[in-house]
């Protein structure tokens, strides 16, 4: 059996010693995993939620009893969306990397969810929200886009984001979106 040049061999090698830390590092696939990843490690809990399956009469506890690893604060607060706030930090949303989840309640029911996720992955929040719930009704660069659902409305901003604009998700109930106006 032939001997392999050793010049072959080491760069063999190095290929499969530095592959991998190449892909995980400089690739966005890479990235995304490795934040999800280091997320997890970290101690983050992964929420796994379906927005257009939102609706008003989720409340607290239901919220506390689907969500068992999501830590909520909840507390009485006056805000435009109602009278009490829950907040929670989270690593993931549905896999995109996040950073917290945000309910806006009156009188006991949801009126607004808001998912704060990492900057870097709005092109793959839009590409999930889009395959997920189709096309947006409302997409022009700039604007925000738009999903129709059973309670509710989806909104995400559409097309790139600027530097003054929040990285964002929302869920808006029915009666909020009514009396919310576009953009």
């Amino acid at each position: 059996m032939p001997r392999l040049h050793p010049l072959y061999t080491k760069l063999l090698l190095l290929a499969i010693v530095f592959g991998p830390f190449f892909w995980l590092v400089f690739t966005d696939d890479g990235q995304w995993r490795t934040d999800t990843v280091l997320l997890m490690l970290f101690g983050k809990p992964a929420l796994n939620l379906a927005p257009e399956r939102l609706y008003p009469g989720l409340d607290e506890a239901a919220v506390g009893e689907r969500f068992r690893k999501i830590d909520l604060d909840c507390a009485d607060a006056a805000t435009p969306f109602g009278d009490r706030l829950c907040t929670a930090e989270i690593g993931t949303f549905n896999s995109i990397p996040a950073r917290s989840l945000v309910l806006y309640y009156a009188d006991g029911r949801l009126m607004v969810a808001k998912i704060d996720y990492r900057r870097r992955y709005h092109a793959r929040l839009l590409a999930w929200l889009t395959k997920r719930l189709g096309t947006p009704e409302a997409a022009a660069e700039g604007t925000t886009a738009t999903w129709s659902v059973d309670e509710g409305v989806v909104v995400a901003r559409a097309g790139e984001l600027g530097p003054d604009e929040e990285p964002a998700l929302l869920w808006l109930s029915r009666a909020v979106a009514v009396h919310t106006p576009a953009n």
